[in-house]
């Protein structure tokens, strides 16, 4: 017993903080409760507070991380994300790996990392978590598509972040050493295979994933028990990640994606969903909730302050980079998106998510579960944990002002520009 009661009481801390954090968001309404948060992390570090908590990579990205995932695909809206699936899938499948490649090449010259450590880095700090931005865009009442579309897109490219991170891992530690692995994907049969190997680790978690989640929706449409509902839920959630990650070695988080869109959709709005499926989403909701919540106060405590301040100069380049890089990767792909799309996506909105991609919760369990051989293992770890303090802290409390300067902190005007 005694064992348990340390954990319990920072558990019990950490959720007596975020109490006090969301008193003072619900006071001031152009704070994110996430970047706050996030901050108090930071401060309960410097002061060299020890919550006895420690991250690990599992801990987030096979414990933590389905819950987040699977409450975000079924609280998703339907009908707009049909409506912006071109998109998102183009973001998500295009814009990530192009990303990669470009910080890749720019992490080369400006840390003077070796290609595959660059590369690698670039796929650990790139994938977006919406969470702190989506909190103050229904408090100034953003636009249904803007929002699923962050959202959506942050769904999809954290699969593929994981699927592009987990190749290049297995490239470095099958070839000698990190020249090695780059030397074998500069050809183009490896580099080939390589796309490929992506496509099918990622295309198969989704298709795993959305076949069991479809299933799982039939058979909740059934069910009248809200309770029993709940733990189908749960099944789909775990079982479809362990299923595609352990027996079929597939990507298990896109298959908690695929298997979210699939067991959430259903042919009316969210307005008019049945007691049990509403009453299973708030549940989820919660969750998400408070999950996000512990993950938010650990990243900001596990900063090493002195490694922070040693590598500060990295961490501000870095920071830079990283919105640089979705700068690039969002006006073009977006741009030549829009050609084809119906409704296009105004430039004031794609301001907002360039602004808006905040890299914390997958970036931090990919930078934790770096292998110890990997070269400049501690700086790029140090690298990730800074730029996600710096995202989610700045550009989360500076979104506001953005919001007001592109005009959607006008309800009017945001549903107008949809």
């Amino acid at each position: 017993m005694r064992g348990i009661e340390p954990l319990l009481a920072s558990v019990v801390a950490i959720f007596a903080i975020a109490f006090v954090v969301r008193r003072l968001v619900d006071r001031r309404s152009d704070l994110s409760y996430a970047s706050v948060l996030v901050a108090v992390g930071l401060l309960v570090s410097v002061l060299g507070v020890d919550f006895g908590l420690e991250l690990s990579a599992d801990l987030i990205l096979a414990v933590l991380l389905p819950t987040i995932v699977f409450e975000g695909t079924t609280g998703l809206d339907v009908r707009e994300l049909r409506r912006n699936a071109v998109l998102i899938v183009v973001l998500a499948v295009v814009g990530l790996p192009l990303g990669v490649a470009l910080l890749g090449l720019l992490g080369t010259v400006a840390f003077g990392f070796s290609l595959l450590v660059a590369l690698l880095f670039a796929a650990v700090v790139l994938p977006t978590d919406p969470a702190a931005v989506l909190s103050l865009f229904e408090q100034f009442d953003v636009g249904d598509r803007l929002s699923v579309t962050i959202e959506g897109e942050s769904l999809l490219n954290d699969g593929v972040a994981i699927v592009v991170f987990s190749t290049l891992v297995a490239a470095f530690q099958q070839a000698d050493g990190a020249g090695g692995a780059v030397a074998s994907l500069a050809t183009a049969d490896e580099a080939a295979w390589f796309v490929f190997d992506v496509a099918l680790v990622g295309g198969g978690g989704f298709a795993v994933g959305a076949v069991v989640g479809y299933v799982a929706h039939l058979g909740a449409r059934r069910l009248r028990d809200r309770l029993a509902v709940m733990l189908l839920t749960v099944v789909v959630a775990y079982g479809s990640f362990l299923l595609a990650e352990w027996a079929l070695g597939v990507s298990g988080i896109l298959a908690t994606v695929g298997a979210g869109l699939l067991m959430g959709a259903h042919e009316q709005t969210h307005e008019h969903m049945s007691a049990p499926e509403s009453f299973v989403q708030q549940v989820w909701h919660v969750a998400a909730f408070l999950v996000s919540t512990v993950l938010y106060v650990l990243i900001g405590a596990a900063v090493d302050v002195a490694q922070f301040v040693q590598y500060g100069e990295f961490v501000v380049l870095a920071a830079v980079l990283v919105v640089l890089v979705r700068a690039l990767t969002i006006y073009p792909l977006v741009t030549a998106t829009n050609r084809v799309l119906e409704d296009p996506l105004p430039l004031r909105a794609q301001h907002i998510m360039v602004w808006g991609g905040l890299h914390t919760v997958v970036p931090v369990g990919l930078a934790l579960s770096l292998p110890p051989g990997v070269p400049e293992r501690e700086v790029v770890q140090t690298m990730v944990f800074g730029v996600a303090i710096v995202s989610v802290v700045a550009q989360g409390l500076l979104m506001p002002a953005v919001l007001r300067a592109t005009g959607y902190d006008r309800p009017d005007l945001s549903r107008s520009v949809r």
